[in-house]
């Protein structure tokens, strides 16, 4: 069974950002389905992620997350 992550992200300002932020999240080990939002400033993951894993790896990647 998948799960959704729902995760704020901080300084998103462009596409360049949002397919950053795509990437990192996407290769993340259970990561199924990334959606990013520049408008909503948020990220949305289905699968079977660990969220803290995602949140870091958005974080490192330049873009303050959290789990929202």
């Amino acid at each position: 069974m998948s799960n959704i992550v729902k995760l704020a992200v901080s300084g998103m300002k462009c596409d360049g950002c949002k397919t950053t932020v795509e990437k990192a999240l996407s290769e993340v080990a259970g990561a199924e389905s990334v959606e990013v939002s520049l408008e909503e400033a948020s990220a949305t993951v289905q699968g079977d992620a660990d969220p803290a894993e995602l949140a870091r790896v958005v974080t490192e990647a330049g873009y303050p997350a959290t789990l929202a």
